[in-house]
């Protein structure tokens, strides 16, 4: 065999690994609503939410996200929260994550390596993919509000 038909087999086998990995990777963020999106509420909460301007809102805060495999950092996203509903905004993903209040069942505060993350639990685990970099007090300040 020649060194160039020994390459070109190479490159086709880089070239399937790559499709495969592509495609699985395509696949899976389908099956969790796509990048940067997390799966719609159940029937029940989606009526919870109000649409309502920034000044709607008792906390806004700059931060950054990871939301479904789209990492922004501070300030590309904005937390807004309310007594009863919150909105994640991230720069680059397609729509704002709402969650209502009464989808919560804790906050859940993450170590990282700079800062303090904050994680939405829920009994469907559809936000188990969010995680929102605010700093240290946002926890604190949301259960002000009422937040478990």
């Amino acid at each position: 065999m020649s060194s160039g038909a020994g390459m070109g087999l190479v490159l086709l086998a880089f070239g399937l690994v790559s499709m495969t990995v592509l495609l699985v990777g395509v696949r899976r963020r389908e099956r969790t609503g796509g990048l940067g999106r997390v799966p719609p509420p159940d029937a029940v909460r989606a009526g919870e939410f109000a649409a309502r301007p920034d000044s709607g809102y008792d906390l806004v805060l700059r931060c950054g996200a990871w939301a479904n495999g789209v990492n922004v950092s501070w300030p590309l996203a904005t937390l807004l929260v309310s007594p009863d509903q919150a909105e994640l905004r991230v720069w680059s993903a397609p729509e704002p994550i709402r969650v209502a209040r009464g989808e919560v069942t804790g906050l859940h505060e993450v170590a990282g390596r700079w800062s303090r993350g904050l994680k939405f639990r829920t009994e469907s685990g559809r936000l188990d993919k969010v995680t929102v970099w605010a700093g240290r007090d946002t926890v604190a300040r949301m259960r002000e509000l009422g937040w478990p």
